[in-house]
């Protein structure tokens, strides 16, 4: 059987099935060598680095937590766990990013982790590296967000030692392949090209550009904007971000033994550059909007439309603050879905989500998006307003603090028995430069949640006369 699949468009010309037949015939009667693969013997890193060596060390009890300080200045967070026998999970963080670029190099910093990726490490191009690494259970991947460089990753306690020498690799010798990124910016411009005819992606970019007051940097992406991209100072960017490991923070859960994971700790680590460089990132002046702003997007045929609402606005960053506004989301979801999705049967979802930021400024952003039929958009709308200010008028009854409470433990009690749990929350905290809290001090604020609580959060964190409301409706027809 032979499938062709192909655009309609004007000026296109599909093949027909005389050709088609022709192009088998060739192809089954065309001579091919037989693949000859090359085996790759050669170690990741032949001459092993001078070893640093740990410098200071810091318990942390409470935590199971073992913090050491290395010579060249970089942190490591180690948290040894036994809730999967085979699992290593790693991250590292450093302020600075994509926010240390020029505007006029932002999209080559943006691509610059993704450059070193498909271009491989030291001798080894990334289908090499594949090839190596083949049999192994390990990985690991560098990013630059706007604020920060990072490194994610895991391994089985087998493969540990190869974890380490790809960070030390990925560090030192990034390797250069113009022919690597060529495909993958082919690629890049080929999913642009076809996401820009989604009726979805013009409603999503018309939500950010407008929640971003058009900044330089939230442009939505098209071929032109990426084709500002250069592949030299994307190198040059990568390599300056990660030429000094003395402001990283290294973290480790999961199953490994202090006395197993030391020397290659210091091997790999310790020996890595030290620049003692004080820096952070840079506030772009990303900035929100002031006051009501509401628009439309017509596009695409469906009749379906969705809706999305972002309250903006200062925030106050203490714990009892993001425990009682991530409450507050979680009621605020539950009520809205008992009223849009159930007693009006408006919507098949209905999603409440709010994210408190610390950096580059304390503030925080509510989303609640909903999906339903063009015709019950205003109806939906004034529904959701509607909750809102019932909750700022009353705090919500018993129930809803009871599910929430029941959730939350739940959650918790799951949590803590992920390792990638852990390495998320220790990295939140480490980054931010906070103490970790008591443990039983979360327990006292799920047991203590009330409905005065969220009602103030309610009244404090949503600002009718201050947010964003996009709404996505089908064209017009002529």
């Amino acid at each position: 059987v032979v499938t062709v699949s192909s655009p309609k468009k004007d000026g296109f010309v599909p093949p027909t099935e005389n050709e088609v037949l022709k192009i088998l015939e060739e192809a089954s009667t065309k001579k091919v060598d037989a693949y000859v693969d090359n085996i790759i013997t050669k170690p990741l890193i032949e001459k092993k680095p001078k070893p640093g060596r740990v410098t200071k060390t810091k318990e942390i009890k409470e935590y199971s937590i073992t913090e050491w300080t290395l010579s060249n200045g970089a942190r490591v967070i180690l948290k040894p766990t036994d809730f999967k026998n085979d699992e290593i999970v790693f991250s590292a963080y450093s302020r600075g990013g994509t926010s240390l670029a020029s505007d006029k190099d932002f999209i080559s910093a943006a691509n610059a982790a993704a450059t070193v990726s498909e271009g491989g490490v030291g001798e080894f191009d990334a289908t090499t590296l594949r090839k190596l690494l083949a049999g192994k259970i390990v990985s690991v991947n560098p990013g630059i967000s706007e604020l920060s460089e990072n490194f994610s990753g895991n391994a089985s306690p087998e493969d540990l030692e190869t974890l380490f020498q790809l960070v030390h690799l990925y560090f030192t010798s990034p390797r250069k392949d113009t022919a690597a990124v060529q495909a993958y910016l082919a690629r890049q411009k080929a999913f642009v090209e076809n996401n820009r005819l989604s009726p979805e992606s013009a409603f999503r970019d018309t939500f950010y550009v407008t929640t971003s007051q058009y900044h330089f940097r939230s442009r939505p992406m098209t071929v032109k904007i990426l084709d500002e991209y250069n592949f030299d100072r994307a190198i040059a960017f990568y390599k300056d971000r990660y030429a000094d490991a003395s402001d990283f923070i290294f973290f480790f859960i999961g199953n490994f033994e202090l006395v197993k994971m030391k020397p290659f700790v210091e091997q790999y680590l310790a020996s890595l550059p030290n620049l003692k460089r004080k820096e952070s990132w840079r506030d772009v002046n990303r900035i929100s909007p002031k006051g009501v702003i509401e628009k439309e997007v017509r596009k695409g045929i469906d009749p379906k439309s969705y809706v999305l609402m972002s309250f903006t606005g200062s925030f106050e960053w203490n714990l009892q603050n993001l425990f009682d506004f991530q409450a507050m989301t979680e009621v605020l979801d539950i009520k809205l879905r008992e009223v849009i999705r159930e007693d009006k049967s408006g919507t098949y979802g209905v999603d409440v989500s709010g994210s408190p930021s610390l950096f580059p400024r304390k503030q925080y952003s509510i989303t609640i998006w909903f999906g339903c039929a063009p015709e019950r958009v205003k109806e939906l709308t004034q529904a959701v307003l509607q909750q809102i200010d019932s909750i700022k008028l009353k705090q919500p009854e018993q129930i809803y603090m009871d599910k929430v409470k029941e959730m939350t433990r739940r959650e918790l009690q799951v949590n803590r028995r992920e390792n990638r749990w852990w390495l998320s929350t220790l990295r939140t905290f480490y980054a931010n430069g906070e103490d970790l809290p008591p443990l039983s001090q979360v327990e006292k604020m799920i047991e203590n949640l009330s409905g005065t609580a969220i009602q103030t959060a309610v009244s404090r964190y949503f600002n009718m006369n201050n947010y964003v409301r996009v709404v996505l409706f089908p064209e017009k027809k002529e």
